[in-house]
C-alpha cells in the first residue's frame, strides 16, 4: 500500500528530548563507572515485585544495563531520523488530508517512547548499586522503571485511539 507522502521532520522540541534522552543513556555509562570499582563481585541481578532481591550476579554484569539502552536508543533513534513515516503502520486508512497530522503523531509517540525506554532501565541500576552497597533509601526504584513500562505500553494505546479521532 502506498501512503500518502509527507515530509515531517522532528521538532526542535523533539530534537531537545531526544538529546536528553542521549544525555541519560550517557549518564547510565557515568554512574556504573563512577561506582564500578568499588562494586562487590557479587551485587544483585533481579528484584521482584516487592523489590526484593532474589537474584545475583558478577559486578560485569552492571555493565549491560548502560550497554543495552544505548542499543536500543540508538535503534529507535535511527528510526525517527531515517524511516519516513509514510513507510510505517497506521490502524487507520491513511489520506492525503489527514497524513499530515497521523505522521505528526506517530514520530510524537516515537520520540516519547525512546526517551521514556532512555529512562526505564536507569531506576533498575540506581537499585543495583544501592542494594550492592548495602544503602536503604527507603525507596524501591523498581516501582520507578514499573511505572515507566506501563507508559511505554499503554502510550501507543493512547497514540492509537488519538489516530481514530483524525478525520479522514
Amino acid at each position: 500500500m502506498n501512503l500518502p507522502k509527507a515530509d515531517i521532520k522532528p521538532t526542535k522540541n523533539q530534537l531537545n528530548l531526544l538529546r536528553l534522552g542521549w544525555f541519560i543513556v550517557f549518564l547510565n555509562f557515568i554512574l556504573v563507572a563512577i561506582f564500578y570499582i568499588d562494586l562487590p563481585n557479587k551485587i544483585p541481578s533481579h528484584f521482584n515485585f516487592k523489590g526484593e532481591i532474589n537474584g545475583y550476579g558478577s559486578k560485569d554484569s552492571i555493565w549491560t544495563f548502560p550497554v543495552l539502552t544505548l542499543i536500543i536508543y540508538f535503534l529507535l533513534n535511527l528510526v525517527i531520523k531515517k524511516v519516513k513515516p509514510s513507510n510505517m503502520n497506521y490502524p487507520v486508512n491513511v489520506s492525503e488530508r489527514n497524513a499530515p497530522k497521523l505522521y505528526k503523531m506517530s514520530l510524537q509517540m516515537l520520540v516519547y517512547l525512546s526517551l521514556a525506554i532512555s529512562i526505564m532501565l536507569t531506576p533498575i541500576l540506581i537499585e543495583i548499586i544501592t542494594q550492592a552497597f548495602e544503602v536503604n533509601l527507603g525507596f524501591n526504584f523498581t516501582i520507578i522503571t514499573a511505572l515507566i513500562v506501563a507508559f511505554v505500553t499503554i502510550a501507543p494505546l493512547y497514540y492509537i485511539f488519538k489516530m481514530y479521532e483524525i478525520p479522514k
